[in-house]
């Protein structure tokens, strides 16, 4: 969300709006910020006082709107959900246009008991704010006709799909390149993983959805090359614990969160990208996107809805596996290892592709049709 919204204001900023983002600090204890400038925009970081089932709670935020919506008088207000701040809107008795970017339904699970019992009490507010809105923009065909929550609102939602800014990553892999050239080999990584020529590539947080597991046990299910996961969160050492009890710790490494650089050195470097997720919670995938930039061909999952499979077409761009099956992803990770010029022609048609639909400046010229 926090990526998206980035690259859309720069885009729409470089367009000749005026636009003015409120969001949250990323961490508790910082105080609130006011009208930042960056890269043109204005920017209101609202403080937070702790996290309700990973729901930043800010007391300050329907302070900071009401200023903003009287002195900035906007003729759109940009609401990305889920974001339970966005609540605020429902105490104003008028409000300009409303439009609700639907990142994603908030999906309970077996998995997560916290989301199971806060989502009734969080749908009410949800509900109010969908009537409200003018505009809903879902992020693919899939995620919207599998969403309980957009039904009956179907008149209302358009789909404009996420998109990345092509000028950053240019930069971030200019940066990725000197990083590169100033190494005699990796900081971040074992020489012995670092030498190999292919190894598959997958990000993301350590979260129930993303099926990393899978990902791991495929290495003792068929596939014999190197996985590089990186990434953080609440899964981590359940996660390296099972890469020791199937004594994998020569062929997959976990660095944790990496900067920027050395993330982009992976996305040029890797074979593969791999995105293993279980759950439409994935509900799009932006870092597909990044890893086609760089000619990546990708393995995802046929997760019914999620937005991935409008990103990777199977025999296309990439292959498409059935989800929790590490045999499959095995087999995926073996065709792209082993096909060498089969893997490089999908992940060329991926580029294609990226540049075809999800360039922020197509994106951001659909929203503002919608506008």
């Amino acid at each position: 969300m926090e990526n998206f919204l980035e690259d859309l204001t720069e885009e729409q900023v470089y367009c000749g709006h005026k636009v003015w983002v409120l969001c949250h600090q990323h961490e508790t204890g910082h105080p609130t910020l006011t009208e930042e400038l960056y890269n043109g925009l204005r920017v209101t970081r609202t403080e937070i006082k702790g996290i309700l089932a990973y729901a930043p709670i800010a007391p300050d935020f329907f302070r900071q709107l009401e200023k903003i919506l009287q002195s900035f008088s906007p003729d759109v207000v940009h609401v990305h959900m889920p974001n339970l701040s966005a609540f605020f809107l429902l105490l104003f008795k008028s409000l300009p246009k409303l439009v609700l970017q639907w990142q994603s339904d908030v999906v309970s699970s077996d998995y997560d008991v916290k989301l199971k019992i806060l989502y009734p009490f969080y749908k009410i507010f949800e509900k109010q704010l969908l009537l409200r809105a003018h505009v809903i923009i879902a992020s693919s065909e899939s995620y919207l006709r599998t969403s309980l929550p957009l039904k009956r609102f179907q008149k209302k939602c358009r789909v404009v799909p996420l998109g990345i800014s092509m000028a950053k990553m240019k930069r971030f892999a200019q940066q990725s390149q000197v990083f590169h050239d100033l190494q005699s080999h990796s900081v971040f990584m074992s020489d012995h993983i670092f030498k190999q020529k292919d190894f598959i590539l997958a990000v993301g947080r350590f979260a129930y959805y993303k099926g990393f597991e899978y990902l791991i046990k495929a290495c003792a299910q068929g596939f014999e090359g190197y996985v590089v996961i990186v990434g953080d969160g609440p899964l981590k050492v359940e996660l390296e614990k099972l890469v020791r009890q199937l004594s994998l710790q020569e062929r997959i490494f976990m660095p944790g969160i990496l900067p920027d650089n050395q993330l982009h050195q992976l996305l040029s470097e890797c074979t593969a990208f791999c995105l293993p997720s279980i759950e439409r919670t994935e509900a799009f995938g932006l870092v597909l996107l990044e890893a086609m930039y760089y000619d990546k061909p990708l393995i995802t999952t046929n997760v019914i809805g999620s937005g991935m499979n409008e990103v990777n077409v199977q025999y296309e761009t990439g292959l498409v596996v059935a989800p929790e099956n590490s045999s499959e992803l095995a087999e995926a990770m073996n065709v792209m290892v082993h096909n060498n010029d089969l893997s490089k022609a999908m992940g060329r048609k991926g580029r294609e592709r990226l540049l075809e639909k999800f360039d922020i400046v197509g994106v951001a010229d659909r929203i503002e049709k919608l506008y």
